[in-house]
């Protein structure tokens, strides 16, 4: 089964353009405010940095749980696969493991 790894890399980059933009807010709003804007662009990079870790937690959180799904199904297939030919002598097509492993777990490998 082939792992679909960079399949979803919108997610961080837009995340990445979002806090560049931030920041380069952030550095021009001083001068529009005279010198007494270092307290706001302050806060306002905490406030950005803050509000996007548990965005950037749960996106790492997503991505482990989905490889370790995806590892659990190659061992699974590996596993049939190995069980298979030693009790037929050739190796199934993937269209024998996808009925035996719905059959088996009720879902799709």
């Amino acid at each position: 089964m082939a792992c679909k790894k960079g399949s979803n890399m919108k997610h961080p980059r837009a995340l990445a353009a979002v806090m560049t933009a931030a920041l380069a807010a952030s550095t021009v709003a001083p001068a529009l405010a005279n010198g007494g804007g270092s307290t706001n662009t302050i806060l306002l990079i905490t406030g950005v940095t803050a509000a996007s870790i548990p965005l950037v937690v749960n996106y790492n959180h997503k991505v482990r749980a989905k490889r370790e799904e995806e590892q659990e199904v190659d061992r699974r297939q590996d596993a049939y696969r190995d069980w298979f030919y030693h009790k037929y002598g050739y190796y199934p097509t993937y269209d024998q493991f996808r009925q035996w492993y719905v059959q088996t777990y009720n879902t799709n490998p």
